[in-house]
Protein backbone atom coordinates (compact mmCIF):
# COMPACT_ATOMS: atom_id res chain seq x y z
CA UNK A 1 0.00 0.00 0.00
CA UNK A 2 1.17 3.72 -0.64
CA UNK A 3 -0.02 7.05 1.79
CA UNK A 4 -1.08 10.25 0.54
CA UNK A 5 -1.34 13.26 2.85
CA UNK A 6 -3.59 16.42 1.84
CA UNK A 7 -4.27 18.84 4.39
CA UNK A 8 -7.82 18.08 5.64
CA UNK A 9 -7.61 14.17 3.74
CA UNK A 10 -6.05 12.37 7.10
CA UNK A 11 -4.66 9.35 5.18
CA UNK A 12 -5.38 8.20 1.57
CA UNK A 13 -4.34 4.53 0.79
CA UNK A 14 -3.78 3.26 -2.68
CA UNK A 15 -5.43 -0.73 -2.64
CA UNK A 16 -5.94 -3.02 -5.18
CA UNK A 17 -9.21 -1.77 -5.40
CA UNK A 18 -8.39 1.89 -5.42
CA UNK A 19 -7.59 4.88 -2.89
CA UNK A 20 -8.97 4.66 0.62
CA UNK A 21 -9.45 7.55 2.59
CA UNK A 22 -10.59 7.98 6.53
CA UNK A 23 -12.58 10.90 5.73
CA UNK A 24 -16.09 11.88 3.54
CA UNK A 25 -14.68 15.14 2.82
CA UNK A 26 -11.27 13.78 0.98
CA UNK A 27 -13.19 10.40 -0.33
CA UNK A 28 -15.69 13.01 -2.39
CA UNK A 29 -13.03 15.55 -3.48
CA UNK A 30 -11.21 12.34 -4.65
CA UNK A 31 -13.86 10.88 -6.24
CA UNK A 32 -14.28 13.81 -9.17
CA UNK A 33 -10.76 12.61 -10.13
CA UNK A 34 -11.05 8.33 -9.71
CA UNK A 35 -14.69 7.81 -10.14
CA UNK A 36 -15.65 4.48 -8.86
CA UNK A 37 -12.20 4.25 -7.27
CA UNK A 38 -12.19 5.65 -4.07
CA UNK A 39 -13.38 4.10 -1.08
CA UNK A 40 -14.61 5.61 2.31
CA UNK A 41 -13.36 3.74 5.68
CA UNK A 42 -13.47 6.01 8.86
CA UNK A 43 -10.27 4.63 10.94
CA UNK A 44 -12.32 4.94 14.43
CA UNK A 45 -11.09 3.90 17.70
CA UNK A 46 -10.60 0.58 19.72
CA UNK A 47 -13.23 1.25 22.15
CA UNK A 48 -12.17 -2.08 23.78
CA UNK A 49 -8.42 -0.60 25.01
CA UNK A 50 -10.28 2.66 26.33
CA UNK A 51 -12.91 0.85 27.89
CA UNK A 52 -16.34 1.46 28.96
CA UNK A 53 -16.99 5.20 30.27
CA UNK A 54 -17.45 6.34 34.14
CA UNK A 55 -20.18 6.73 36.26
CA UNK A 56 -20.76 10.30 36.73
CA UNK A 57 -23.07 10.92 39.10
CA UNK A 58 -23.84 14.65 40.39
CA UNK A 59 -20.70 16.74 39.86
CA UNK A 60 -19.34 18.84 42.77
CA UNK A 61 -16.27 20.90 42.31
CA UNK A 62 -15.33 23.20 38.72
CA UNK A 63 -15.88 21.92 35.90
CA UNK A 64 -13.14 20.09 34.59
CA UNK A 65 -12.11 20.93 30.17
CA UNK A 66 -10.08 18.89 28.98
CA UNK A 67 -7.94 19.23 25.63
CA UNK A 68 -5.66 16.66 23.99
CA UNK A 69 -3.90 18.10 21.19
CA UNK A 70 -0.45 19.31 20.17
CA UNK A 71 0.72 22.28 20.11
CA UNK A 72 0.76 23.68 17.09
CA UNK A 73 -1.61 26.56 14.84
CA UNK A 74 -3.94 24.01 13.54
CA UNK A 75 -5.45 23.18 17.25
CA UNK A 76 -6.15 26.75 17.97
CA UNK A 77 -4.86 27.00 21.28
CA UNK A 78 -4.48 30.28 21.40
CA UNK A 79 -8.45 30.94 20.14
CA UNK A 80 -9.67 28.58 23.23
CA UNK A 81 -7.93 30.43 25.50
CA UNK A 82 -9.27 33.55 24.96
CA UNK A 83 -12.46 31.78 24.88
CA UNK A 84 -11.84 30.73 28.00
CA UNK A 85 -11.02 34.10 29.07
CA UNK A 86 -14.78 35.23 27.82
CA UNK A 87 -16.76 32.88 30.48
CA UNK A 88 -18.26 34.63 32.72
CA UNK A 89 -16.50 35.55 36.20
CA UNK A 90 -18.62 33.38 38.35
CA UNK A 91 -18.42 29.78 36.45
CA UNK A 92 -16.37 27.65 38.02
CA UNK A 93 -14.36 25.69 35.83
CA UNK A 94 -10.20 24.75 35.26
CA UNK A 95 -8.75 23.85 32.19
CA UNK A 96 -6.33 21.07 31.82
CA UNK A 97 -3.93 20.93 28.25
CA UNK A 98 -2.20 17.70 27.37
CA UNK A 99 0.20 17.38 24.41
CA UNK A 100 3.63 18.09 23.46
CA UNK A 101 4.95 21.40 22.04
CA UNK A 102 6.18 24.65 23.55
CA UNK A 103 3.44 25.93 26.02
CA UNK A 104 5.26 28.75 26.99
CA UNK A 105 4.06 31.45 24.82
CA UNK A 106 0.38 29.52 25.77
CA UNK A 107 1.28 30.09 29.55
CA UNK A 108 1.94 33.56 28.62
CA UNK A 109 -1.14 34.16 26.93
CA UNK A 110 -2.91 32.66 30.40
CA UNK A 111 -1.23 35.52 32.38
CA UNK A 112 -1.90 38.35 29.80
CA UNK A 113 -5.71 37.01 30.02
CA UNK A 114 -5.93 36.64 33.83
CA UNK A 115 -6.75 32.91 33.57
CA UNK A 116 -3.38 31.41 34.81
CA UNK A 117 -4.42 29.84 38.09
CA UNK A 118 -7.25 28.12 36.13
CA UNK A 119 -5.32 26.48 33.66
CA UNK A 120 -2.34 24.01 33.93
CA UNK A 121 -0.19 22.52 30.68
CA UNK A 122 1.14 19.21 31.48
CA UNK A 123 3.30 18.42 28.13
CA UNK A 124 2.87 15.11 26.38
CA UNK A 125 1.82 12.07 28.94
CA UNK A 126 1.70 8.56 28.37
CA UNK A 127 -1.57 6.47 27.42
CA UNK A 128 -2.53 5.28 30.37
CA UNK A 129 -2.44 9.13 31.67
CA UNK A 130 -4.63 10.27 29.20
CA UNK A 131 -7.45 7.45 29.66
CA UNK A 132 -8.23 8.75 32.84
CA UNK A 133 -7.77 12.82 32.01
CA UNK A 134 -10.57 11.90 29.64
CA UNK A 135 -12.08 10.13 32.54
CA UNK A 136 -11.86 12.75 34.79
CA UNK A 137 -12.96 15.67 31.93
CA UNK A 138 -16.51 17.02 32.15
CA UNK A 139 -15.58 18.71 28.77
CA UNK A 140 -13.70 18.29 25.77
CA UNK A 141 -13.20 21.08 24.11
CA UNK A 142 -10.91 21.49 20.44
CA UNK A 143 -10.89 24.91 18.68
CA UNK A 144 -9.75 23.41 15.37
CA UNK A 145 -8.74 25.77 12.47
CA UNK A 146 -7.23 25.93 9.40
CA UNK A 147 -3.57 27.06 9.78
CA UNK A 148 -1.93 29.73 7.59
CA UNK A 149 -0.05 27.23 5.27
CA UNK A 150 -3.22 25.29 4.93
CA UNK A 151 -2.87 22.98 7.40
CA UNK A 152 -6.00 21.69 9.35
CA UNK A 153 -7.67 18.66 10.91
CA UNK A 154 -9.42 15.71 9.16
CA UNK A 155 -10.82 13.69 11.68
CA UNK A 156 -9.00 14.58 15.33
CA UNK A 157 -8.89 10.70 17.21
CA UNK A 158 -9.27 12.96 20.33
CA UNK A 159 -12.58 13.64 19.81
CA UNK A 160 -13.56 10.02 19.41
CA UNK A 161 -11.76 9.32 22.39
CA UNK A 162 -13.43 11.86 24.32
CA UNK A 163 -17.07 11.14 23.10
CA UNK A 164 -16.15 7.08 24.05
CA UNK A 165 -15.61 8.47 27.71
CA UNK A 166 -19.30 9.99 27.58
CA UNK A 167 -17.16 13.68 27.65
CA UNK A 168 -19.24 16.49 26.23
CA UNK A 169 -17.60 17.98 23.22
CA UNK A 170 -17.48 21.49 22.04
CA UNK A 171 -15.15 21.80 18.55
CA UNK A 172 -15.29 23.88 15.26
CA UNK A 173 -16.40 22.82 12.06
CA UNK A 174 -13.36 22.29 9.90
CA UNK A 175 -12.23 19.34 7.93
CA UNK A 176 -14.25 16.18 8.70
CA UNK A 177 -15.30 16.98 12.10
CA UNK A 178 -18.92 17.07 11.05
CA UNK A 179 -18.69 13.75 10.33
CA UNK A 180 -18.64 12.69 13.63
CA UNK A 181 -20.57 15.57 15.22
CA UNK A 182 -24.08 16.84 14.49
CA UNK A 183 -24.35 19.56 16.29
CA UNK A 184 -26.45 19.82 19.10
CA UNK A 185 -26.91 16.30 18.91
CA UNK A 186 -23.57 14.70 19.60
CA UNK A 187 -21.98 17.81 20.91
CA UNK A 188 -21.47 21.72 19.91
CA UNK A 189 -19.71 22.88 16.95
CA UNK A 190 -18.76 26.45 16.08
CA UNK A 191 -17.20 28.51 13.46
CA UNK A 192 -13.35 28.26 13.45
CA UNK A 193 -10.93 30.89 14.63
CA UNK A 194 -14.20 32.78 16.37
CA UNK A 195 -13.37 32.47 20.31
CA UNK A 196 -16.74 34.53 21.29
CA UNK A 197 -18.79 31.56 19.53
CA UNK A 198 -16.61 29.23 21.58
CA UNK A 199 -16.88 31.02 24.72
CA UNK A 200 -20.85 30.57 24.22
CA UNK A 201 -20.63 26.81 23.75
CA UNK A 202 -18.32 26.43 26.17
CA UNK A 203 -20.06 28.17 28.61
CA UNK A 204 -23.43 26.51 27.67
CA UNK A 205 -21.61 23.04 28.94
CA UNK A 206 -19.99 24.56 32.06
CA UNK A 207 -23.53 26.06 33.24
CA UNK A 208 -25.39 23.25 31.92
CA UNK A 209 -25.24 19.51 33.67
CA UNK A 210 -28.08 18.17 32.13
CA UNK A 211 -27.16 19.18 28.54
CA UNK A 212 -23.31 17.79 29.37
CA UNK A 213 -25.25 15.03 29.87
CA UNK A 214 -27.61 14.78 26.82
CA UNK A 215 -24.58 15.14 24.57
CA UNK A 216 -22.49 12.93 25.80
CA UNK A 217 -24.74 10.07 25.79
CA UNK A 218 -25.70 10.39 22.37
CA UNK A 219 -21.60 11.44 21.22
CA UNK A 220 -20.71 8.14 23.11
CA UNK A 221 -23.24 5.92 21.35
CA UNK A 222 -22.45 7.14 18.00
CA UNK A 223 -18.68 6.34 18.60
CA UNK A 224 -19.08 2.67 20.05
CA UNK A 225 -21.77 2.46 17.22
CA UNK A 226 -20.62 4.18 13.68
CA UNK A 227 -16.97 4.64 14.83
CA UNK A 228 -15.20 1.48 16.53
CA UNK A 229 -12.17 0.41 14.78
CA UNK A 230 -13.02 -3.27 14.53
CA UNK A 231 -15.83 -2.12 11.57
CA UNK A 232 -12.96 0.00 9.48
CA UNK A 233 -10.58 -3.24 10.20
CA UNK A 234 -13.23 -5.49 8.45
CA UNK A 235 -14.10 -3.21 5.55
CA UNK A 236 -10.43 -2.60 4.74
CA UNK A 237 -9.80 -6.58 4.80
CA UNK A 238 -12.80 -7.12 2.32
CA UNK A 239 -11.66 -4.75 0.07
CA UNK A 240 -7.95 -5.61 0.26
CA UNK A 241 -9.46 -9.33 -0.53
CA UNK A 242 -11.64 -9.14 -2.81
CA UNK A 243 -11.76 -5.32 -3.89
CA UNK A 244 -15.48 -4.96 -3.09
CA UNK A 245 -17.12 -1.57 -3.27
CA UNK A 246 -19.89 -1.93 -1.02
CA UNK A 247 -21.83 0.87 0.53
CA UNK A 248 -19.47 3.26 1.69
CA UNK A 249 -17.72 3.89 -1.64
CA UNK A 250 -17.72 7.74 -2.45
Amino acid sequence: MAALRRPGWSTATAVSAGLLLCTAVGAEHLSALAPGKVHLVHHGVDVRELGDPPARGTHEGPVEILCVARIVAKKGLDVLLRALARLPPTRDWRFVHVGGGDAAPLEALARELGIAERVRFLGPRPAGEVWAAYRRADVFALASRIAPDGDRDGLPNVLMEALSQEVAVVATNVGAIPELIQDGVHGLLVPADDPDAFATALGRLVAEPELRRRLARAGCARVRRRFDREAGIDRLAALLTDGAVGADAA
